[in-house]
């Protein structure tokens, strides 16, 4: 509308000028259409450069954080570095487990900042935008014609995970996945000897302390014995393994 406006009083401004006869009268509608028509200009400055008319509102998505890691057992969040400074990272991960293609994170650092949260809950990305409004339908109909309504001000993501979460750039999960690739047949005999000498050393020590341990306290023994030195094993190597991938 404003456009239209400055449009129309640049044509009355003409006219004015050229058709009235009466000097007095000339000057005085030529001066308050040439004001209006300053005012008018003024009005798109600035809503252009000090967004004139509009307010910033701030909306809050929130949304799951799914691992991208194939494996069950290593959650992974992963980010990409973008140019030379680490300051400014792409973070890759899922917003559902049947998704195929993984969400990213938006790759300006000019409209977007990230951080990356420890928490005890359930894994989600929480996203805070804040966009240019127009305060008043009002406003929106004299300056909506610019397309400016809604414009993006800046993206704040906060990805919550998990205290046993890996955060890893891409090329430190590739890596990753081919050491473990490299060194399953090692990490199964290995498992099964340190399990095997947990649970054994377990259940004397319990047989010491208690020689009448009957047989199904003593099964019972041996399968939670099993399940925490399995935890215990897998925990040791797996960070073994993140430590090489990581240097």
């Amino acid at each position: 509308m404003i456009i239209v406006a400055v449009v129309v009083l640049a044509i009355a401004l003409f006219i004015s000028m050229v058709s009235i006869s009466k000097p007095f009268l000339r000057w005085t509608v030529s001066i308050v259409l040439a004001a209006l028509l300053g005012l008018s200009l003024v009005l798109i400055v600035l809503n252009d450069s000090d967004h004139f008319g509009m307010e910033k509102v701030t909306t809050t998505k929130t949304t799951d954080l799914i691992s991208v890691s194939p494996s069950k057992q290593l959650k992974m969040l992963l980010y990409q570095d973008v140019g030379t400074s680490s300051k400014n990272r792409v973070y890759i991960y899922k917003e559902n487990a049947s998704q195929k293609k993984p969400t990213t994170t938006n790759p300006d650092p000019t409209k977007t900042s990230n951080k990356v949260k420890v928490i005890s809950g359930t894994p989600r990305v929480v996203t805070k935008t804040t966009r240019w409004v127009y305060k008043s339908s009002g406003y929106k109909l004299w300056f909506g014609i610019a397309g400016n309504d809604h414009k993006l001000v800046k993206h704040r993501n906060t990805l919550e995970i998990n205290k046993d979460w890996l955060t890893l750039s891409s090329a430190q999960a590739k890596k990753l996945q081919k050491l473990v690739k490299q060194n399953s047949a090692n990490m199964k005999k290995e498992a099964k000897d340190y399990v095997t000498a947990t649970v054994k050393k377990a259940v004397t020590a319990a047989m010491k302390k208690d020689p009448t341990l009957s047989v199904a306290k003593q099964k019972a023994l041996t399968t939670e014995a099993t399940k925490k030195a399995t935890a215990a094993y897998q925990k040791q190597a797996m960070a073994k393994v993140v430590q090489e991938a990581t240097k």
